[in-house]
């Protein structure tokens, strides 16, 4: 006998059904013997949150069939128990499943009421269907070819509170979202940024919708930039190829026949699955090959050009959406309404139950009201000019920051740059005056200015160098880190960075020593960060006490012992990693100073004056404090702040 309830299907189904409840609305491989298990408990089960479960087992399989009567037959009625049995994520589910299903058709003016009447329902626990639909309104906007409107939803994922800590799963599409963005708009530097990530992703994770969506868009990004080889090889990963990409890209190399196959190809599979754009670029391509090498062929497809774009861009399609924003605003207005007129209706009743002292009331409403409205009057002048006072200093804050960058960056440029221009000019001097000796034939005098010439070209090598130190500074500070945080033993990192850093220094001068001493908590244990980014921290606070030693050790000599120690320990809910040396000390005149970019107190030549303040934004950026404790004469203490979870 058979139960009435789809908690006794097969262990496998049962699985399955716990995999989609935790999930969300992504569609699954297809899977006939499922399918058939859930069918025939269905008509058993009662309207419980299991069976709205397994109809959206059901919709998520047959959308990979492209069913339309199917997905929605299933994906309605899990909705409408839900409905019914108030389960709210049962109604987020079935509605992202028919706004994903109806995105991939080129129905957008239904994705979007969907989407629109799925958000609201999301609360702050469901985050993964948020992002989820924030992924699929970006996906309905791009069908409609709106990279504008479509970027917006995309990068509202990625600042989702709950985004960065979850898995790749939800990371990945966002990442590929916005590397398409950023191509389309033609900011290649920032989409490859993201494909950078995605193909860190591809090659971590074997799975085949990664790696088809990934490939499609590392493969536009890498043709756009006319790598051809690289595009093909993303084009073809997983399981199906990208062969509208494979078309355009042999299109590219003049490769006629490639270019047309492959059209074929994806105007074919576009046609089944009913996706419009794929369909209108594959036949606009073969339109245009064609139009050389057979004209009839060519009007062929131009004719289905414009009848697949009339079928996707159609009248029809931009008046429903024109419809839902009309419609969203009259129920706005009618909610605003409704509400209006039940507080007409409670002070209706009120009135009537008293009327005894009716004028009384009326009198004390009225100034009341008088008095609320001229308050809410006053109120709403000081909130604006609060508002223009507040952006007024903003901007001036903004301004003010951006003319002490500039004129940082400015100074700190100019100077190399001038003795490039003196040496160079000098030079040139010298030059002309080399070649009149040699024409005169004083050989031993243009030996001379030779050697001359050469060391004023060292000099201006040394000073283009540092040049492009400080531009390279400048942009390893303007740049986010694309690592990955892991948790990572702290004393483990920190005993590595010193000891490489005590190397360097002693690889660039020999005669260096100096006292070095740990001091690491065994307590310590690990922390979740970015591990390059915080040995880059360490070693540049090493290097700094190493620096700053060696300096008094030159002044001082023997009387001196350089003393450099670095320790680390668990204090409550943080770990604290701390830098010391015996040398001066940091002058309190510029203590305020020492973290602001290009701020330096080495001489010219000797610092950039960024590692400071690039290690104090790589701290902040993983929640944790930068502090210095610092004497005079004495020496100084940098102390690194993490947080341990």
């Amino acid at each position: 006998m058979r139960s009435t309830t789809l908690t006794t299907l097969s262990p496998l189904i049962f699985i399955l059904l716990m995999l989609v409840t935790n999930g969300h609305a992504q569609p699954m491989p297809f899977n006939q013997r499922v399918v058939d298990s859930i069918k025939a408990q269905l008509p058993l089960a009662k309207d419980d949150t299991i069976k709205v479960r397994g109809l959206i087992m059901l919709a998520q399989m047959y959308i990979r069939n492209v069913d339309s009567a199917m997905v929605m037959k299933y994906a309605v009625e899990a909705n409408a128990i839900s409905k019914k049995i108030d389960y709210r994520l049962g109604r987020i589910d079935a509605l992202g499943q028919m706004a994903f299903f109806h995105a991939i058709t080129d129905d957008w003016p239904k994705a979007i009421m969907e989407i629109n009447e799925a958000l609201p329902l999301c609360e702050e626990k469901n985050w993964q269907q948020r992002i989820y639909l924030y992924s699929v309104m970006f996906m309905t906007l791009s069908k409609k070819r709106d990279t504008k409107e479509a970027k917006p939803w995309a990068l509202r994922a990625l600042r989702d509170p709950h985004f960065q800590s979850s898995g790749a799963t939800h990371k990945w599409p966002t990442y590929m979202q916005l590397g398409l963005a950023y191509e389309q708009e033609g900011q290649l530097d920032s989409a490859e940024f993201y494909a950078d990530i995605l193909k860190g992703y591809v090659a971590k994770y074997n799975s085949p919708d990664m790696m088809e969506a990934s490939g499609m868009m590392i493969g536009d990004l890498a043709r756009k930039k006319k790598k051809y080889n690289e595009a093909i090889h993303y084009y073809r990963i997983g399981k199906r190829q990208n062969l509208l990409g494979l078309a355009l890209t042999y299109d590219e190399l003049n490769n006629i026949d490639s270019a047309i196959y492959y059209a074929k190809a994806a105007l074919q599979s576009a046609r089944t699955v009913k996706d419009g754009l794929v369909a209108v670029e594959s036949a606009k391509l073969l339109a245009r090959r064609y139009s050389t090498i057979d004209p009839k062929t060519s009007n062929e497809y131009l004719k289905l050009y414009v009848d697949i774009q009339d079928e996707v861009f159609n009248n029809t399609k931009l008046k429903a959406l024109e419809e839902i924003k009309l419609n969203e605003l009259k129920n706005q207005f009618d909610k605003e309404n409704q509400e209006a007129r039940f507080r007409n209706s409670l002070i209706q009743i009120a009135l009537i139950g008293v009327a005894v002292v009716f004028l009384i009331a009326a009198l004390v409403f009225f100034k009341s009201n008088r008095i609320k409205q001229t308050a809410n009057k006053k109120l709403q002048q000081a909130y604006s000019a609060l508002e223009a006072t507040q952006a007024q200093l903003i901007q001036s804050e903004k301004m003010a920051s951006l003319g002490e960058l500039t004129a940082g960056i400015a100074h700190e440029i100019q100077n190399p740059l001038n003795f490039v221009n003196n040496f160079s000019e000098v030079n040139k001097e010298l030059l002309s005056e080399m070649k009149e000796e040699i024409e005169k034939g004083n050989i031993e005098e243009a030996k001379s200015l030779a050697i001359n010439v050469i060391g004023n070209q060292e000099k201006i090598n040394e000073h283009g160098k540092r040049a492009d130190a400080i531009v390279k500074g400048m942009l390893q500070h303007s740049r986010s880190s694309s690592g990955v945080k892991e948790q990572t033993n702290i004393n483990a990192l920190a005993e590595e960075y010193v000891k490489l850093a005590y190397h360097g220094l002693r690889a660039k001068d020999k005669s260096f020593n100096a006292a070095l001493k740990t001091s690491f908590d065994e307590g310590a244990g690990t922390v979740n960060v970015i591990p390059q980014d915080i040995g880059r921290v360490i070693i540049n606070l090493i290097n700094n006490a190493f620096y700053a030693v060696s300096e008094k050790s030159k002044l001082l000599g023997d009387q001196f012992e350089p003393m450099i120690s670095i320790a680390t320990k668990k204090s409550g809910d943080k770990i604290l990693i701390s830098v010391k040396d015996n040398a001066d000390g940091i002058p309190e005149k510029v203590r305020d100073k020492i973290f602001q970019p290009f701020f330096t107190t080495k001489p010219t030549g000797e610092g950039t004056g960024l590692g400071l303040s690039l290690s104090y934004d790589i701290i902040k950026a993983h929640g944790g404090e930068l502090k210095v404790d610092t004497k005079e004469g004495q020496g100084s203490e940098f102390i690194i702040l993490l947080p341990v979870g």
